[in-house]
């Protein structure tokens, strides 16, 4: 009855107005929300699904951190380069003085190199270092029976010629707010060749005075296990200005070698620049070609860090 007054209402309300339109409009009860529904539905995932990745992006750097971060250092270390090498002969044996060598004037080429690769608290590194330094005044500290008994020297000159190579692996050990410290160990090559040329005044058992000559050019690999400790000290609290140090202690061929280093460095957001002082020295024995050999003096860094 409801509906068919509706109607009969709805036709009255036309007849008198002219525009007709549904009777079902009117009525709630027979009113469609479907066609609503699903444009509610398809508008959904458009306003949430990008919220999603934010979380994740944010979190992208400290992991990136986690990996594998690598640093070149060249190098330019001025040495004064100095010790005494035993030259065996054919009839006894010699012991030079070798330097100091004159870095700018004596020094023929020379190629410093260093390399760090770090994984959070590890890491390993090396060194590499070829000096090639021409001839040079030398003395005669000791001479057994080489040429009979020496009674002074006319003319002695040393050539020297090194390539030093030095690999190793560290752990962080120490990392305060004031810096920081590595325990180090590792292996020291010294690939050395060494010229004598030297010309005596010497006198025979007879008496008779002789003028000998004496050149010769000989080799010695040394190889030597090594450990120490390596890190920074910070000046500042952001840790830009710092102090580097290095110390290590070692043995093999060579009876006794030891390396230290210490200076102030900057540190920037490529790398870091530095001005240290440098001493490595090894100590042989017996019938070995380095009896002693020193390098020191400072060493201007640059490190680029990716």
């Amino acid at each position: 009855m409801s509906r068919t007054a509706n109607l009969i209402a709805a036709c009255f309300a036309c007849s008198m107005s002219g525009v007709c339109a549904p009777a079902w409009a009117a009525d709630p009860a027979s009113a469609n929300p479907a066609p609503t529904e699903p444009a509610a539905t398809a508008l959904a995932p458009v306003t949430v699904a990008p919220a999603a990745p934010a979380p994740a992006a944010a979190t992208a750097p400290a992991a990136e951190g986690t990996g594998w971060q690598f640093a070149l250092t060249p190098y330019l270390w001025l040495p004064s380069v100095g010790g005494t090498m035993h030259f065996t002969l054919p009839s006894g044996g010699a012991d030079a003085s070798t330097g100091p060598y004159n870095y700018l004037s004596h020094l023929r080429f020379a190629l410093m190199v260093q390399g760090e690769a770090r994984k959070g608290e590890w890491s390993v590194f090396g060194d590499a270092i070829y000096l090639k330094f021409g001839r040079h005044g030398s003395n005669i500290n000791t001479f057994d029976n080489a040429l009979g008994s020496a009674e002074s020297q006319r003319d002695v000159e040393t050539s020297l010629r090194g390539m030093l190579i030095q690999v190793g692996g560290g752990k962080t050990v120490m990392q305060k707010p004031w810096g920081n410290m590595d325990a180090i160990a590792g292996l020291r090559y010294l690939g050395v060749k060494e010229t004598l040329d030297a010309t005596f005044a010497a006198s025979t058992g007879g008496g008779a005075s002789a003028n000998p000559d004496i050149h010769t050019s000989q080799n010695q690999d040394i190889f030597d296990g090594f450990v120490g400790v390596r890190g920074r000290v910070f000046l500042t609290g952001d840790g830009s200005w710092f102090v580097p140090y290095y110390l290590d202690i070692g043995t093999g061929t060579s009876k006794f070698t030891w390396q230290a280093m210490s200076g102030v460095g900057y540190a920037a957001k490529w790398g870091d620049v530095s001005l240290t002082y440098r001493y490595l020295a090894f100590y042989g024995s017996g019938d070995q070609l380095v009896q002693t050999l020193r390098f020191n003096g400072p060493s201007a860094n640059v490190t680029f860090r990716f």
